[in-house]
């Protein structure tokens, strides 16, 4: 699929990381020298469910074994497990986070201040049966340190639990590796700890995963496929939504058996290796302890297959999930010298160079998409309709209220989330908004030409073209080709 297909998708999602409005690009670990940074540039790629068919690289229990015992000398135990795996994976710390829909907004993750929603009898059991399994088959009584910050389980704990239950026989094999460690189940507790932070990235209205994440959302790619990682995101919102709501010992189990099935033992020994060799090395080795994992040629060859290259870690900025179907890499690259000094002179900065060669420009506090045949010089000094665009945009943006929606809408959004396919709800609920926006500039600005097809708005005086961007039409992506060889500005809100 062309990367321009998704260019209102993407922009909303990945340019959030690299640039807010004042577009100035994010900087690598290592700082450039100032001449060599109009030579950065990002490469978007796009990798669909069902473009490419890809068997899962298998793992068998014997090679699972041998590769952790490597890998786990390296993992240092922690008493604090998911403060650990929030440090790590960049997440922000926070006691409560609810799976929830509020006042007819889609299912989103947010903060609550009521703490645990069981009642004390309730945790009190839950705690009880906890300890005895823990008991019974680690021979001490919180074996996972759910119990770490107190004697009750929390909605993460539970969910921690519920994925616990959800590797199955892997986690007795991890467990048997672990045995002639100082701390065993210290570490154990930080490894599944840290699969469940990483999977709560995927939980998140606009799921981006950054640094380490990025690199294991790589790594999961080219062991099992994107379509596999996409039916492990669908099957997680459905554990989050299940584990929730759960109030006994029982209903987590059966939570952990709905993903078990999704997952199934040869995905959850690839999530252990990945999360062990996270852990291990973090962002600076990664690469290296990757290359020790079982099967690691045959995901090199499914990963440049898919459209992606594990030798592109280090380079890997951040990915996105965008829309539903897709999953984005932004790839940090240095481009051509020339090019970049053309465009340095002209007060231009390449944010974004996608594979066809068209690009997303920064120039005069502007965002422009210039197509690979023009240069920045073709973007205009001064654009005071394309000013007004902007404010307007913003300004109408933040009127929005799900309330705007159609019965239509609404009721697609109701029915995605009650098949728990809450990407595909979050997205329509992005595309509602995006006409909102959409419909409402328009009627501030008449004396433009507005169209469904190609971009947005032409201002018939100069001939200048606009792209109000974040969640507008997605039948809009069709006309991507034709989109990508043309100069215009990019509105965003």
């Amino acid at each position: 699929m062309e990367v321009a297909v998704l260019l209102r998708q993407v922009s909303a999602v990945l340019l959030a990381v690299l640039a807010a409005c004042a577009g100035t690009p994010r900087m690598p670990a290592s700082e450039p020298h100032q001449a060599e940074l109009a030579a950065i540039q990002y490469e978007v790629r796009v990798l669909t469910v069902g473009a490419v068919t890809i068997e899962p690289v298998e793992v068998d229990a014997e090679d699972f074994q041998k590769a952790l015992r490597k890998l786990i000398r390296e993992v240092p135990p922690s008493e604090r497990p998911r403060e650990t795996a929030s440090w790590l994976l960049e997440r922000e710390l926070q006691a409560e986070v609810l799976a929830e829909v509020e006042s007819g907004r889609v299912v989103r993750m947010v903060p609550s201040e009521e703490g645990s929603p069981l009642s004390a009898p309730s945790n009190a059991a839950l705690v009880a049966q906890y300890e005895r399994l823990c008991a019974e088959h680690y021979q001490r009584g919180d074996c996972i340190g759910l119990l770490a910050d107190g004697p009750r389980l929390d909605r993460e704990d539970r969910r921690t639990l519920a994925l616990a239950f959800a590797f199955g026989s892997v986690l007795n094999e991890t467990s048997h590796s672990l045995r002639q460690m100082v701390s065993p189940q210290a570490v154990l507790s930080l490894l599944i700890g840290t699969a469940m932070v990483y999977f709560m990235l995927w939980a998140m209205p606009e799921p981006v995963s950054k640094g380490v994440a990025a690199l294991m959302t790589l790594a999961f790619i080219a062991w099992l496929g994107v379509d596999t990682v996409w039916s492990l995101m669908n099957g997680w919102a459905q554990l989050v939504q299940d584990s929730d709501r759960a109030t006994t010992f029982d209903q987590l189990k059966v939570a952990g058996a709905r993903f078990s099935a999704v997952m199934g033992e040869n995905t959850a020994r690839v999530v252990m290796l990945v999360v062990t060799a996270a852990l291990s090395g973090g962002a600076a080795h990664f690469s290296q302890k990757l290359s020790k994992l079982p099967g690691f040629e045959r995901a090199a060859e499914h990963a440049q297959a898919q459209g992606a290259s594990l030798s592109m870690a280090s380079a890997l900025e951040a990915v996105a999930v965008p829309a539903e179907g897709t999953v984005t890499l932004m790839v940090r690259s240095l481009g051509r010298r020339t090019a970049a000094a053309v465009e340095a002179r002209a007060g231009a900065t390449t944010i974004i160079r996608h594979q066809g060669g068209n690009r997303q420009v920064f120039i005069n506090g502007q965002r422009w998409h210039v197509p690979a045949n023009r240069l920045a010089k073709d973007i205009p000094t001064k654009d005071p309709v394309g000013d007004q665009l902007q404010a307007a945009a913003r300004e109408v943006a933040s009127r929005w209220h799900p309330s705007a929606m159609s019965r239509r809408e609404a009721q697609a959004i109701e029915s995605a989330k009650a098949k728990g396919e809450y990407w595909k709800a979050n997205l329509l609920e992005r595309e509602a908004r995006g006409r909102f926006v959409h419909r409402e500039v328009a009627r501030q600005f008449e004396n433009l030409k507005w169209s469904s097809r190609g971009v947005d708005a032409i201002d018939p005086t100069t001939g200048y073209r606009y792209e109000l961007l974040t969640g507008t039409d997605s039948n809009m992506g069709r006309h991507g080709r034709r989109i990508a060889e043309e100069l215009f500005r990019m509105i965003g809100f």
